[in-house]
């Protein structure tokens, strides 16, 4: 038994060597009080046997007509038994020690007693016997009492039977019972071992001087007690830091502009600030005892966005989202939904932020509506200029041959401002466009729809478009992911020479969509690749043949953004440029 053992042995020892105190008397007790009974109980069955013989003894004499007297005189003393004939007042008749004739008798309790009651008897030491015996008196007639008197070493024997009976098997089958005792209270307390495990995790807290006093105490208990104390006021001091965490926490949520909202992996909301509740919390009626997200939206796209992050884990965005029954129906958000994990990763929950892009949303639908007015307003005069220099070149016989070289400079450039305009107006457009409409799109009839017009478009180039679909559908917007493809196409047969290849394949990898667009042209230089969808940058040293605004692949790359894709280019060898696009297999939220 180490001391070093997780169970409480002191608290053992103690309470085997009380129970051991209280177990021996009361054991001893029992024995006595056993033993006297049993003791009592042959008295008895003597006293009742002497009667009897006594009974019998006087029945005898009455059916012979002897007199008592006679038959007592008749007696001879006897070591194991006396008799005593004597009258009402204690005078001794008859009396087998002869010298007792004509004394009164020194103890006559019993025969007075049997006066009364008829029989009687008591126990004490007799003067003849010189030990313990049982006095049994007989009334006989009215006026006498016969007594016998017989000392109880007669049924020693049977006390020293009991003795032994009592000794080899009541005392080992009581010892027994202790030693039982003793390993069921062992094995009850057990579980105490580990409390005590844990009690051993506070001692580093404990003063030396205190836990040295422990240490001498021998007394697990009170370890225990200083632990909980420990234990208690440690739970006090971090009950009073999480307090303190919670208000700095519910500080930082208020001082924040932007509506916030938490809920649990059961749709329950667990917290929001007042932000939050300006915009969007209504008053809860008396039947919603638990808040629950749906409680606050009813779109369907906003409570499968948050059930989406607690399935998956994954953060999910949503842009310039309106809310008609909310306290702002006029106001636009972007919402970003995180998970909430537990420290073993677990997801336990989901936060909502919701960004105010209000005035955003009214800065950028001005722009557009700039743009728009602003290309509609230039694109008016300069179809005009286009058309007048048109009907000019058109009399080109009646116009000096030296101003033909700039009636086509203008009606070039003319179109390029035209071009210009229609991107600019185009790439504002797809950039304050949030939702897009997704479907299945059939990619062999897009691309052939794209080569078709590509082929209408350079009708004097030897172009050819091979295929290798091996993916044959993908998800996106259909007007959108064609404008893709046509751009892509357009900038190999702008860029390149009269005979031209250009490869379109598709595969799927990974759970991602990929499509390549790749040509045989001049390729692009390695430091101007990484800068091609940079708007308004061209690279006028390798593409001589240029003419477009720079535009073209900027529109492209925030085209597929809107996809939750994404777009590169890389050279291919000998020559030419690869443009591969990434997309989700299915439609992101």
């Amino acid at each position: 038994m180490s001391s070093n053992s997780a169970y409480p042995w002191f608290f053992f020892y103690r309470i085997a060597r009380l129970c051991l105190l209280v177990f021996l008397p009361t054991l001893f007790l029992i024995l006595f009080l056993y033993r006297s009974s049993y003791k009592e109980g042959l008295v008895s069955q003597m006293a009742l046997q002497i009667e009897e013989d006594l009974k019998l003894t006087d029945y005898t004499l009455r059916k012979a007509g002897m007199d008592w007297k006679d038959w007592c005189s008749e007696l001879p003393a006897s070591q194991t038994s006396r008799y005593t004939l004597a009258d009402s007042r204690g005078l001794i008749i008859c009396d087998t020690e002869k010298s007792k004739a004509g004394q009164l008798v020194n103890n006559n309790s019993e025969f007075k007693e049997s006066f009364q009651n008829g029989f009687a008897f008591n126990v004490r030491k007799s003067d003849v016997f010189q030990a313990q015996a049982v006095f049994a008196s007989l009334r006989i007639t009215a006026d006498l009492a016969i007594r016998k008197i017989v000392p109880v070493t007669s049924f020693k024997d049977n006390l020293g039977r009991f003795d032994r009976v009592l000794f080899l098997r009541i005392v080992p089958f009581a010892f027994l019972s202790y030693l039982l005792f003793i390993y069921l209270f062992y094995s009850s307390t057990k579980p105490l071992g580990l409390i005590l495990s844990k009690v051993e995790k506070f001692k580093a807290d404990i003063p030396f001087k205190r836990s040295l006093r422990l240490l001498y105490l021998k007394n697990e208990w009170a370890q225990i007690d200083e632990a909980l104390n420990k234990a208690d006021q440690r739970l006090q001091d971090q009950i009073v830091q999480v307090r303190t965490e919670n208000e700095k926490i519910a500080a930082i949520l208020e001082s924040i502009n932007d509506s916030i909202i938490a809920i649990d992996k059961y749709e329950t909301i667990l917290f929001y600030n007042s932000k939050f509740k300006k915009h969007f919390q209504h008053q809860r009626s008396s039947h919603e005892l638990t808040p629950r997200i749906w409680h606050s939206f009813s779109d369907e796209h906003i409570l499968g966005s948050f059930r989406s992050v607690l399935k998956a884990g994954k953060s999910v965005s949503l842009k310039a989202m309106n809310f008609p029954e909310s306290h702002n129906p006029d106001r636009f958000f972007d919402l970003s939904i995180t998970p909430l994990k537990s420290a073993d990763g677990a997801i336990t929950g989901a936060l909502g932020v919701f960004y105010d892009v209000t005035e955003f949303k009214l800065t950028e639908q001005m722009r557009v509506d700039f743009v728009a007015n602003v290309s509609h307003e230039i694109r008016t005069p300069l179809t005009s200029i286009k058309g007048f220099t048109q009907i000019l070149q058109s009399q080109h016989e009646k116009i000096d041959s030296s101003m033909h070289l700039f009636l086509e400079k203008i009606i070039s450039n003319t179109e390029r401002m035209i071009a210009l305009f229609n991107d600019l107006l185009n790439l504002s457009v797809i950039e304050s466009q949030n939702l897009l409409k997704f479907e299945e799109l059939d990619l062999p009839y897009t691309v052939d729809s794209v080569s078709e017009s590509i082929m209408a478009n350079y009708p004097g180039k030897d172009i050819t478009i091979d295929q290798d679909l091996r993916l044959t559908t993908i998800t996106g917007d259909q007007r959108l992911i064609e404008q893709v493809l046509s751009n892509l196409v357009d900038n190999a047969c702008k860029y390149s020479g009269e005979k031209l290849r250009i490869r379109i394949s598709s595969f799927e990898s990974d759970g991602k969509a990929y499509v390549e667009v790749a040509d045989d042209g001049p390729g692009i230089s390695k430091e101007h690749i990484n800068r091609i969808f940079e708007r308004f940058y061209r690279v006028e040293t390798s593409r001589e043949f240029s003419r477009g605004a720079g535009l073209g692949l900027s529109i492209v790359k925030h085209i597929i953004a809107k996809h939750s894709g994404r777009i590169w280019a890389q050279n291919e060898e000998p020559s030419g440029t690869k443009f591969v696009i990434e997309l989700p297999l299915k439609k992101v939220l």
